[in-house]
């Protein structure tokens, strides 16, 4: 968890996850250990603005607690005169540092992310009240915030039960925070908050970790299930209870038999690593065949950085299934030290495969190999 323990610093990491995650907001000071400015600023947002064709819902404003629709934008600059906070959706779409700073958590954490902008004017507040259904971490890049944290009022909401459908506490903030630059301020799912700007403006990014929950693992093992004909076919007539009661408890026996004999915390990982898409999907011309050996076998390649990679074994013993960045590729004929070496190397030559598979041949077995992990978007030609 490299990423979130240098957020944090100088909090301890294991200190956050034992008293915080999940659990209750912190604010962290950075003491000069860090900022954000290499990720946001006013230059990067202004380019945003000039050069890229915005539209709503990926950008928005909101003025004293109401976000306003499209009709109501026209204006941007009117509107940020008059006090309207300005929200950038999925930043780190479009800028590469952001990219790689949301690519590296959710490698880390094993979870979806995305990372919003928020620009704000001296004591105004655009959003009244709220909580977020995905945890929370605050990173103020400009300006002066000052951020207000209330209890839980729903513990763990899930996407659908958002705030706007429940009253807020009335109980007061049990954190009171001012930001600075560099500062970070971690807020629960479910915690309500809103923030004012101090006397000059404000910029923040939200990087939001999007975890699953055990709804989401029964809506998989519902997806799974659908393939057995016992859990299509109809449950009998209601004619008598006692038939339903039946058919029930058998479902009920054959759910647990199943549990027991898979390993379901592990094909379910599997599963959300096949859903992972990679921060850089291509590498033309060699993903479309060409230049893949430029100086031979001298010729370097790399791994994609911030990926989460599987590797098991085939069933028959004859090679490796490798899952990353969204993609399943079997490798046949290689072995575990071959797999184990290319995926904790970040560059490497033809000439090292060659040295990890000593017995294979460069024309007939290496090449084929490389082209076909270069075509597959697993490796790059570096």
């Amino acid at each position: 968890m490299r990423s979130l323990a240098h957020l944090l610093k100088p909090y301890n990491l294991e200190d956050f996850l034992n008293n915080n995650w999940t659990n209750k907001a912190v604010a962290i000071k950075s003491e000069g250990k860090k900022d954000f400015a290499h990720l946001f600023s006013w230059e990067k947002l202004n380019h945003l603005l000039n050069f890229y064709q915005l539209k709503y819902p990926d950008i928005r404003l909101a003025v004293e607690g109401k976000v306003l629709d499209e009709s109501e934008n026209a204006n941007l600059i009117k509107l940020c005169q008059s006090g309207a906070t300005l929200i950038l959706n999925q930043v780190h779409k479009l800028i590469p540092e952001i990219a790689e700073f949301a690519a590296e958590f959710k490698a880390d954490l094993g979870y979806g992310n995305q990372v919003n902008a928020y620009c704000s004017w001296p004591e105004k507040q655009g959003f009244s009240s709220h909580y977020d259904t995905h945890e929370v971490f605050i990173l103020q890049t400009d300006g002066i915030k000052q951020w207000y944290v209330f209890a839980d009022t729903i513990k763990y909401p899930l996407t659908d039960q958002k705030s706007s459908s429940f009253s807020p506490p009335e109980t007061p903030p049990y954190l009171t925070c001012t930001l600075h630059p560099g500062d970070v301020l971690y807020i629960p799912r479910g915690h309500w908050h809103y923030a004012i700007a101090s006397d000059e403006p404000s910029l923040h990014l939200t990087l939001g970790i999007h975890c699953k929950t055990g709804i989401d693992l029964l809506e998989w093992l519902v997806g799974e299930l659908r393939q057995q004909s016992e859990w299509r076919q109809s449950l009998p007539l209601r004619i008598n209870q006692d038939s339903i009661d039946t058919s029930v408890n058998n479902l009920i026996a054959q759910l647990q038999g199943y549990a027991n004999s898979k390993n379901l915390g592990e094909e379910y990982s599997s599963y959300l690593d096949s859903l992972a898409k990679p921060v850089a999907k291509y590498s033309l011309p060699s993903q479309a065949g060409f230049n893949i050996f430029p100086c031979g076998i001298q010729t370097k390649y790399r791994i994609p950085k911030f990926q989460r990679v599987r590797i098991s074994e085939l069933p028959d013993g004859d090679g490796y299934k490798i899952v990353v960045g969204g993609k399943e590729v079997s490798l046949r004929g290689v072995t575990a030290k071959f797999t184990d070496t290319l995926f904790s190397t970040e560059f490497f030559t033809g000439e090292d495969v060659m040295d990890w598979l000593p017995d294979c041949d460069w024309e007939i077995d290496v090449m084929p190999l490389l082209s076909r992990l270069v075509v597959e978007g697993i490796i790059f030609v570096s």
